[in-house]
């Protein structure tokens, strides 16, 4: 399986990456790294990138926009300096400007060019500590699910059928699961493509497999996914390539709680959550076996991707697998007043 496409849904672990010398656009250029996931189309790419003590770049920000998450470690933008867990924006077209890290990172690297964006000065050179930031409900009403937002503006949805997370590009978020929470339905963005790196904690997601430190999902724009629990609760960094609907299209699935209580009770609190694959966990074999999930997957839930799902609003009215990424390559940023 190739982890980099975003095309088709992925599950892996970053930190079992082989990283090595990259051959990357910019000032990513030449450091050691690994691509974590690319859309052919734009040239959006997320990088884990090591940055060595004392290194230091500059760009001018002409050809991307780059976002970057520290892992650990320290980065500074002109000046401005964020430890583990900050986070640095350098929009496309609006100055560019130095980056250097004195004790050297590990951090994530998020390069997108022609990112549909706010105008200037609502996206400006920004660094972000998430801990200086406010807990917003990512669902309106509920506080099972928190989030702080990195990339912005970062618009979040209101309590209509009609509301959308994020910014014209999509969102960069910091966000949190509380324990024991269990959703027990299947759910689909017809929207965008959902990239989730879990930074702490635990996530089991049915289909795809139990999340520790360093696993990474993708999520295709149209592609079905979750049920999903968590133990202990998860600090996770989601991000997207346009906005996300909301409320989610969601779709009833056979024995989800049965599901999610096989995961409760077999989650040990005495070791550290481990990264399973989907194929590997005891619980696929638990799903294959019931003749509920057979006759429903033959049936209701035949249809893995939400292409041909009925829609008559948004966001219930399917996008097309690809739309996303076709509208992302379809753009080219200019110089404001050309």
């Amino acid at each position: 399986m190739d982890h980099t496409r975003r095309d088709e849904p992925g599950f892996y672990n970053l930190l079992g990456l082989n990283r090595s010398r990259l051959d990357a656009p910019d000032i990513l250029d030449g450091l050691n790294g690994s691509l974590m996931s690319a859309d052919p189309r734009s040239g959006s790419r997320t990088f884990v990138l090591d940055l060595p003590p004392g290194w230091r770049g500059r760009t001018d920000a002409q050809l991307a926009s780059l976002e970057l998450f520290l892992l650990r470690g320290d980065l500074s933008l002109n000046g401005d300096r964020v430890g583990a867990s900050g986070y640095v924006h350098v929009p496309q077209l609006c100055g560019g400007g130095e980056l250097h890290s004195e004790r050297g990172a590990l951090a994530l690297a998020f390069w997108n060019p022609n990112m549909p964006a706010f105008p200037f000065p609502y996206t400006r050179n920004r660094v972000v500590r998430p801990w200086e930031e406010q807990w917003v409900n990512s669902m309106p009403g509920c506080t099972g699910a928190m989030h702080k937002s990195l990339r912005k503006p970062d618009p979040v949805p209101h309590p209509t059928d009609e509301g959308f997370d994020g910014g014209p590009g999509g969102y960069i978020r910091f966000q949190y699961l509380e324990p024991g929470l269990i959703a027990a339905g299947e759910h689909v963005h017809h929207e965008c493509f959902e990239e989730i790196i879990l930074l702490q904690g635990d996530c089991f997601l049915v289909n795809e497999g139990q999340m520790g430190i360093g696993s990474v999902v993708v999520h295709p724009q149209e592609w079905y996914h979750a049920p999903f629990a968590s133990r202990s609760g998860a600090l996770i960094l989601v991000h997207t390539d346009a906005p996300m609907g909301y409320p989610w299209p969601p779709r009833p699935y056979p024995e989800a709680e049965k599901l999610a209580q096989a995961y409760m009770d077999s989650a040990a609190w005495d070791v550290p959550t481990e990264h399973v694959c989907w194929h590997d966990h005891p619980i696929a074999r638990m799903q294959e076996e019931s003749s509920a999930y057979q006759a429903w997957r033959q049936g209701e839930g035949r249809n893995k991707w939400g292409d041909e799902d009925v829609g008559d609003k948004v966001p219930y009215m399917p996008g097309k697998q690809g739309t996303s990424s076709k509208f992302r390559a379809s753009w080219t940023r200019k110089e404001c007043g050309e």
